[in-house]
């Protein structure tokens, strides 16, 4: 090849993969990123240079993509190149705070103090960064979702500087999703001073981000949110008639629809706004889960109106297709605030355990509390406990609401490779009674919780028999051992026998020729 020929090579790999990182600033879905990241990085050594000059910028999500191929690359190659960036004083501090950025979330290298020092104006490279993220939001909102977890992977100092820097901008709506989504963290500090800097922000917007803060705060600072609301309103600042949409009204109300609760505790919670004669509509998924709370959130504001369920009283059941080979979702219509009910009871868990919600959650939750929300245990009616006779609640087994319900352990899948082949009807039940015996006073409480869950649920559905038995067999597990439950053993009985299944299948598989 003539020297010529390899110069004319090298441009056009070059062109290649200066468009390949231009797209990596644009995708935001994060599998299509990841391929895009992993095709990028196949460019070899080719791909270090372009992936350096690209580092002055404060664009979250071409940051994300640069961090994702540096990832990919020789990291005995990438890092010392990416650590003489942070320490050069020739370079940008955009270009610090990218490499920084890089080495800390995606290479997980150290940051020292030496390596901080190179950044020369820290006030402005914090302006700088929430410009840019501004810019950001106004294409994407969920990009301060990247944003955010760029910056838990920073030093706290800089959250620190980020915020304090929010007061020198002018106010501008982005600016109050991210410290609307702040007060949502960890960080007891940055929270209280992000719910702070929103009671002295005298705008709708922020007054509306407190209205929803008040509702999905612990109830510590949710008082701060509450104090701010009243500092807001004394000067003059106030909801704008309409922004938000009360239930019931027949064009942009929000409705409720709860699936029922599975064997791992998890329930989906769907909150709908399907307007009449509209093409599309808006989706606010949730997963709440025993005992740790809300554990997943997606939500999407051009949903397709044929694939969200058509309005329908409160009782009704949807079927909703999934995917062409999930199983399909049981959905029951309920009241809005029955549906808030849920999660505020799910909040309480992710307080108690200490489990952080969702970023997806923080950012999309205003669109059920913006309306005024009181919790009511009522919302979600106990039926009485049935009387009957023993034994009789295993029958909710073959109930199709507790369809999929099985006991789930590591011990099971030992216990059935342990077993063998064979597992006679005395030694089944000698083992199902051990393992109801051993079980602990948390996974007791857990499963109570669950049928209560479905009691209730069951209730909504209008299904008096069903429930009444579901509340049964949770006050069964409360007041006597685990052995004594005729449902507990039934729910070992059938993960037992699913354990040994597989168990069988596996070795089968292996004695095959």
């Amino acid at each position: 090849m003539s020297g010529d020929t390899k110069v004319l090579t090298g441009l056009m790999r070059r062109r290649a993969l200066e468009a390949a990182f231009d797209e990596l600033g644009k995708i935001t879905d994060p599998d299509q990123l990841a391929r895009r990241a992993e095709e990028t990085a196949q460019h070899g050594s080719a791909v270090l240079p372009v992936l350096l000059s690209r580092l002055d910028t404060s664009d979250p999500q071409l940051r994300g993509g640069l961090g994702r191929v540096a990832a990919l690359l020789d990291r005995n190659v990438v890092v010392p190149a990416l650590r003489d960036v942070a320490r050069s004083r020739e370079q940008s501090d955009a270009s610090h705070l990218t490499a920084l950025t890089i080495l800390d979330r995606f290479l997980h290298e150290p940051i020292d103090d030496a390596l901080m020092q190179a950044v020369q104006d820290p006030d402005a490279v914090a302006r700088q960064s929430l410009l840019e993220f501004m810019h950001e939001m106004s294409g994407n909102q969920f990009s301060v979702i990247e944003y955010l977890n760029q910056l838990a992977e920073q030093p706290p100092e800089v959250a620190r500087m980020i915020v304090d820097a929010i007061p020198r901008l002018p106010a501008d709506p982005h600016l109050v999703t991210l410290l609307r989504m702040i007060a949502q963290g960890e960080e007891p500090g940055l929270a209280t001073k992000a719910l702070e800097l929103l009671s002295r922000t005298r705008t709708v917007d922020a007054f509306e981000a407190l209205t929803s803060l008040s509702a999905t705060l612990p109830a510590s600072r949710a008082a701060l949110a509450e104090r701010g609301l009243r500092k807001l309103r004394l000067s003059g600042i106030q909801q704008t008639a309409g922004r938000a949409v009360q239930p019931g009204q027949d064009d942009g109300a929000w409705r409720a629809l709860l699936s029922p609760i599975d064997a791992g505790g998890g329930q989906v919670v769907w909150f709908v706004n399907r307007a009449a004669g509209k093409d599309h509509g808006q989706l606010l998924s949730l997963l709440v889960r025993d005992a740790q709370g809300i554990v997943a959130g997606f939500g999407a504001s051009d949903v397709p109106a044929e694939a969200l369920p058509a309005s329908a009283l409160p009782g009704t059941l949807h079927t909703i297709a999934q995917s062409d080979d999930g199983p399909q979702l049981q959905l029951l219509e309920v009241f809005f605030d029955t549906g808030r009910q849920v999660v505020y009871e799910a909040l309480e868990l992710n307080w108690q355990s200490g489990s952080p919600t969702p970023l997806e959650y923080r950012l999309l939750n205003p669109a059920i509390w913006q309306v005024a929300f009181e919790a009511d245990p009522e919302l979600l009616p106990i039926p009485s406990a049935k009387p009957g006779v023993p034994g009789q609640s295993a029958a909710l087994l073959d109930h199709p609401a507790f369809a999929g319900w099985y006991w789930q352990s590591a011990e099971l899948t030992d216990l059935a490779h342990s077993l063998g082949l064979r597992l006679s009807t005395g030694a089944r039940t000698e083992r199902i009674a051990e393992l109801t015996r051993r079980m602990t006073p948390e996974a007791v409480r857990s499963y109570q919780r669950r049928l209560t869950g479905m009691a209730r649920w069951l209730t909504l559905a209008s299904q008096p028999e069903a429930a009444a038995l579901a509340q049964s067999a949770a006050e069964e597990l409360g007041t006597g051992s685990p052995a004594d439950s005729a449902f507990m053993r039934r729910l070992i009985g059938v993960g037992l026998d699913i354990a040994v299944l597989g168990s069988r299948a596996g070795i089968t598989r292996q004695r095959k020729p």
